[in-house]
Order: structure tokens, then C-alpha cells, then sequence
């Protein structure tokens, strides 16, 4: 769904939840315990795709050419995730700005919600044509304002302390 054609209002402001997910075997490290790599790895695979909610996932990427681009990440564990267990993954807007998207993405434990890991992202908008920085057009940019207003209504998680910003460098 492009941009051109969406009003900020056909978008739901809840916050999106992921589809349950299980641990595999072949997440797990030495240790016993899922490998931080695949922590990032659903953190990037699914918040990808929670990003189609909004208008700015994978078709949005082949209608314009356009796409976000990762900068900056902070990551915490909170929990040991073992083999088998059940996940879902939440997203978040913290901020946005005309070329900007700070998201909160939430990894937590399917059956009894205990979270597992934080991830915070700080993305640009960029032209895949040119590989430059561009503006969200209008829409997605009062999308994206109104998405961080309406989730700065729930609360972080506890002990979530915040560690990027979405500002110019």
C-alpha cells in the first residue's frame, strides 16, 4: 500500500503485536540459551514486518522505492529464552521526525508476557534510487507523529531506560 493513496487515519494506532513464534533448536548457543544474534535476527525479521501495519514495510519499499535504514540499535536482555518457547514481538514509535523513525521493539514471552529483550532502533528514510536521505512523504510523516503521540500513552517497560534519540548527529 503506498503512500500516495493511504490517509493517516486508515491505520490503527494500537500498538502492533506479532504472531507467536517458537525458539529452534538452532537458535540456541553453547550455553543452553537462545544465541543473542537471533535475538536481533527476529527483532529485524518480524519488526520488518510489522512495519506493513503502517504503510512502510516491503510493498511500500517496491511501490516507491523507498526504505528505512537501520543506524543505530540498543539492545537489552532481559531473559534466557530456551528452545521451544513460545515468543510475540511488539513495536513501537517513540519519535519521528520528517526523516526519521525511532522505534521500541518489545521481545516477550508468549505465554505469560515476561519480557525478554528490548530493542530500540533508530532508522532514516532513504531513496533506494539514489541512496540518499529523502523526507517521508506527507502521509507517512503524520502517520508516523501520530503513531508516537498515541504510544507515548502506554507505558515503557519497567526499568526501560531509553538510550537513543531521533535527532540530527
Amino acid at each position: 500500500m503506498s503512500d500516495r493513496n493511504v490517509s493517516t487515519d486508515s491505520f490503527s494506532t494500537e500498538i502492533p503485536v506479532s504472531e507467536p513464534l517458537r525458539v529452534a533448536e538452532d537458535w540456541i548457543d553453547l550455553y543452553g540459551h537462545m544465541n543473542m544474534v537471533r535475538y536481533v535476527g527476529v527483532f529485524d525479521e518480524v519488526g520488518y514486518g510489522l512495519l506493513d501495519r503502517w504503510g512502510l514495510g516491503e510493498t511500500y519499499t517496491q511501490e516507491t522505492r523507498h526504505g528505512l535504514f537501520v543506524v543505530d540499535v540498543a539492545v537489552n536482555y532481559r531473559r534466557e529464552m530456551t528452545a521451544g518457547t513460545m515468543l510475540t514481538l511488539s513495536l513501537r514509535v517513540l519519535e519521528a521526525d520528517d526523516k526519521r523513525l525511532l522505534s521500541l521493539m518489545e521481545l516477550r514471552r508468549a505465554d505469560d508476557g515476561t519480557l525478554a529483550a528490548t530493542m530500540e532502533q533508530l532508522s532514516i528514510h532513504v531513496d533506494l534510487t539514489t541512496r540518499r536521505v529523502v523526507p517521508f512523504a506527507e502521509p507517512a510523516a503524520l502517520r508516523l507523529r501520530a503513531l508516537a503521540e498515541a504510544h507515548a500513552q502506554t507505558p515503557l517497560p519497567p526499568g526501560h531506560k531509553r538510550r537513543l534519540e531521533c535527532r540530527a548527529p
